[in-house]
């Protein structure tokens, strides 16, 4: 609205009308053109920022990629192939892709704030799907993509599935309870979710449209999807996600307070990865792998990489380059442990129209 100068005035117009949906509260503190969390000028991710992601944790992360593009391309055939990372950030893992494969696909970056990606050769940028060309065959990649959608966040009381919007009291973002309506509703009957009496939980029903879309952008490939999430029969299980999986983030720190600094922190909650099987599924796609990234990472041949040496086999010169190359192998081991981000993050694989030899990342190792 005119005269808005944070998107603190811009919500408390707004209520003075009515309650806000939480749902609706996310998508403005996200993805506001003016005031949205996505939308500043200092990038969130990264070390001097909230939160940290695996292409940016260490180089270990693209470059075993990287092999995944290869044994892509070697089953391409000749065809136009393009390999796409949708919700690409600032563009480093496409672009270390891209510099790795120079002119044997069309790379690309999708991403809705462009603002942030610089000019990189070989890789096109664009805001969305619809701006890139046709081609034979794809390789979607999506890291931590779904978990930033927006959400709504639910309450079951007794027999009454309660939906939570934004209130404010005293001066002060607040919540109440509204009657979820029937789409929400059908969505955990749907699925034969039952959540207990005071049990919370989070969902959006953009995980399987945003999900069908990239279905159909791909006529044959792959669809690879790195998040934070779990299958349906745990992401809503009582005991364990009694509070649902919301959360808030800023400058590394996690929190419950989701209605504070509505703008300047990052909101997210897990994903259900049976919305998006299913989806590919239906779709006419075969599940390939579906596990913690640790796995994946090293079926892909992760533990050969330079970093993951043994400390004797790699030479370094004087103390501050021991001490970088230590904290480097830290950070690159966090992408492979089982646990961390390395068993946080899960990964879908599913592909169309590819044949049916096994991949190297569908080998059982642990």
């Amino acid at each position: 609205m005119p005269g808005d100068r944070s998107l603190l005035d811009l919500l408390r117009n707004l209520l003075v009308q009515s309650d806000l949906p939480f749902r609706d509260f996310v998508e403005l503190a996200l993805y506001h053109p003016v005031f949205g969390y996505y939308a500043q000028e200092r990038s969130p991710i990264g070390r001097e920022g909230d939160f940290i992601t695996s292409p940016l944790l260490s180089p270990v992360f693209s470059s075993t990629l990287s092999g995944l593009v290869g044994d892509f391309l070697g089953r391409a055939g000749d065809g136009l192939s393009q390999v796409v990372d949708v919700g690409c950030g600032d563009g480093a893992l496409i672009h270390s892709l891209a510099r790795e494969w120079p002119a044997t696909a069309g790379f690309f970056g999708v991403d809705r704030n462009l603002a942030r990606v610089p000019i990189r050769d070989g890789v096109t940028f664009v805001s969305s799907l619809a701006e890139i060309p046709p081609a034979d065959t794809r390789l979607i990649l999506s890291n931590e993509l779904f978990d930033a959608l927006p959400f709504g966040r639910f309450v079951q009381r007794d027999d009454h599935l309660q939906e939570l919007w934004v209130t404010e009291r005293d001066g002060t973002l607040d919540w109440t309870e509204h009657e979820a309506n029937g789409s929400y509703e059908d969505y955990f009957a749907e699925r034969g979710v039952v959540l207990e009496t005071g049990q919370f939980a989070d969902i959006s029903l953009e995980w399987a449209t945003l999900y069908d879309e990239l279905c159909r952008f791909v006529p044959r490939g792959l669809i690879v999807t790195f998040d934070y999430g779990l299958p349906e029969s745990k992401l809503f299980r009582g005991r364990m996600r009694r509070f649902g999986t919301a959360a808030a983030y800023s400058r590394h720190r996690v929190s419950r307070n989701l209605l504070s600094d509505p703008g300047e922190q990052d909101l997210t909650a897990h994903i259900n990865f049976d919305d998006l099987r299913r989806t590919g599924e239906r779709q006419g796609f075969d599940t390939l792998f579906f596990d913690i990234q640790a796995k994946f990472l090293l079926a892909l041949g992760a533990a050969g990489h330079e970093l993951l040496k043994p400390v004797g086999e790699i030479a370094f010169e004087g103390a501050d380059e021991g001490l970088a190359l230590l904290a480097a192998r830290d950070d690159a081991k966090r992408l492979i442990l089982p646990d961390g981000i390395g068993a946080d993050i899960r990964v879908l694989v599913q592909g169309r129209g590819m044949g049916r030899d096994t991949w190297r990342f569908e080998k059982k190792l642990f």
